[in-house]
């Protein structure tokens, strides 16, 4: 059905909303440069990573409970690393959970997860309509989409400070990227994408509270996703938004959200569309912890490896932007669960001086009371440093630290980009060592190869359908399903 757009006064150029859904639309693979669609791919891997590893997780294992009791005879959608099959929407809210499950998916400059918003939508609209009738370069170019679009929204509405402000930036911004994606597999029109915009937005949600030992954080990106799939779904029929809703004065997204008709960039949602890529922005994390944990983490790194151990320190002070101490930092830190333990500076410090890692072997249920854990966190301090807000969104996830040893002897460090991040990235090879080992934990070693390999050829698969297979554990060496097993049973 198609959707005739508002009408605006003759000459007028189209506003950043349409601009960025004809953006959406119309992107072809071969407009995107060889080193982002190369980035794009290892992005996509270390999402399938995330997502695969999450598989194991007690949140995941409620949700597919929950679908499976309400939707006991499955669905046209796969639930990665097992058997079961879903709606797309179930599908879309329980990979994006199990993506974003673990504080380990990519981060960005713009206060998103991409993986977690635009995978689980694309995947489930790649199923919805026929994986077979959808090509390796379509997908690839509705991810890339995707990762487009929403790093944008967060530009435009400053996501660091809606950080500082509660708001649980991820899932307000997640639904416009993943619509995006969604939308450009189902082949719908610019002025639907417009509307996919529109029902977007007021299903956008997300509050920080769910940072303080809640499950809840790790289904916020994953509802995002959700709600873009309804929405490109709803805007293929006829069904219709708020359209402009970027320009919307009164209740448009971003006047609501900043409750301001000033504090937000509109420009910053079209903004050299096609010359700058975003995907190449995004960071990708090797600690599972929060992304304004990164770089202090980084910081301890480089100590221990100069020599730094537990037992030397008295007292650890980091410094860093307001936003990132509201995010990372707080009193009482209480063992509440595995959320405020990823999310709480004191305690993931703690955690990587005295067992050398913050990755998935340590960062589990059994360690998030440890007495030795608990007792050196609380000789970490975080405090706000207001020069390093003066040099601006660059420097914005950086740590100035200092360590007071217990000989009296002081070690600074200054780690203004993390490791990972898009001023340092990880090597394509990085990141795959990354999505290895947390693919892993899910599938067998042959699925895991197959699915990189896939990956990394996908713009010349003529159907997505052997990654369906492959993402249930199928291998294309011996096309034999592992053991069964559903969410629940793993």
């Amino acid at each position: 059905m198609q959707i005739q757009r508002k009408s605006r006064a003759l000459g007028s150029p189209p506003s950043y909303t349409q601009q960025l859904a004809d953006f959406a639309v119309n992107l072809k693979l071969s407009d995107v440069p060889a080193d982002t669609i190369a980035r794009a791919k290892s992005v996509m891997l270390d999402g399938l990573g995330c997502g695969l590893f999450g598989v194991h997780l007690p949140w995941t294992r409620i949700l597919a409970k929950l679908v499976n009791s309400t939707e006991p005879q499955g669905g046209r959608a796969s639930i990665w690393g097992t058997d079961q099959t879903a709606s797309p929407f179930s599908a879309a809210l329980i990979n994006g959970t199990m993506i974003q499950g673990y504080e380990l998916d990519d981060a960005n400059p713009a206060s998103i997860h991409s993986c977690a918003a635009v995978l689980p939508a694309v995947m489930a609209a790649v199923e919805h309509v026929g994986a077979q009738s959808i090509s390796g370069e379509k997908l690839l170019t509705a991810v890339i989409a995707g990762f487009e679009v929403g790093p944008r929204v967060g530009l435009c509405m400053n996501g660091n400070k809606m950080l500082a402000k509660g708001w649980h930036t991820p899932g307000i911004f997640g639904p416009f990227p993943a619509a995006a994606a969604a939308g450009h597999v189902l082949g719908i029109d610019s002025a639907q994408m417009n509307h996919a915009f529109g029902i977007a937005a007021p299903q956008a949600a997300g509050i920080l509270a769910t940072q303080f030992g809640s499950m809840v954080k790790r289904m916020l990106s994953a509802k995002a996703a959700q709600s873009g799939l309804y929405s490109a779904l709803l805007a293929r029929d006829g069904f219709t938004g708020a359209e402009d809703v970027f320009e919307e004065e009164y209740g448009g997204f971003c006047t609501t959200f900043t409750q301001s008709t000033d504090q937000f960039d509109l420009s910053a949602l079209a903004a050299d569309l096609g010359t700058r890529w975003e995907t190449m922005r995004i960071s990708i994390k090797r600690h599972a912890s929060v992304g304004t944990n990164l770089s202090a983490l980084d910081a301890l790194d480089e100590l221990m490896a100069e020599g730094l151990k537990a037992d030397d320190v008295e007292r650890i002070v980091f410094r860093m932007t307001d936003d990132a101490v509201r995010h990372s930092w707080w009193l009482p830190y209480e063992p509440t669960g595995l959320t405020a333990a990823q999310m709480h500076l004191g305690f993931c410090a703690a955690m990587k001086l005295i067992d050398g890692e913050v990755f998935v072997d340590q960062m589990v249920d059994a360690n998030i009371a440890r007495p030795d854990l608990l007792a050196f966190a609380q000789r970490v301090d975080v405090q706000r440093d207001e020069e390093r807000e003066k040099k601006g969104r660059p420097f914005a996830r950086g740590v100035d630290v200092e360590v007071t040893l217990k000989n009296g002897k002081t070690l600074r460090r200054v780690v203004d980009n993390f490791l990972g991040s898009f001023q340092r990235p990880m090597t394509d090879e990085q990141m795959a060592v990354k999505y290895r080992r947390l693919a892993a934990k899910a599938l067998p070693p042959q699925a895991v190869q197959d699915i990189e390999h896939f990956v990394r050829n996908m713009e010349r698969e003529t159907s997505a359908a052997p990654l369906v297979r492959l993402l249930r554990g199928v291998s294309t060496a011996d096309a034999v399903m592992t053991p069964a097993r559903t969410v629940a049973a793993v």
